[in-house]
């Protein structure tokens, strides 16, 4: 009636993620400026020279498309 017990001889060890382990980021500071500002305020000109970039791209490759 007892059953051999089975036991694994590796120990369990419970692995934490690389997340867990990172230590939070730091608070910002009062009174000192968000690092992406420069880039909020330049976004609407990135904005635009994508839209001139894929318009241009476009017609170039329109460009020998006819309708009949």
């Amino acid at each position: 009636m007892n059953a051999p017990s089975q036991s694994s001889s590796s120990s369990s060890s419970t692995q934490q993620s690389p997340a867990a382990s990172m230590a939070p980021p730091p608070a910002p500071l009062a009174g000192q400026a968000p690092s992406t500002d420069a880039f909020l305020r330049d976004f609407t000109l990135v904005a635009e020279a994508a839209k001139r970039a894929q318009m241009a791209v476009m017609m170039r490759d329109f460009e020998s498309v006819g309708l009949s």
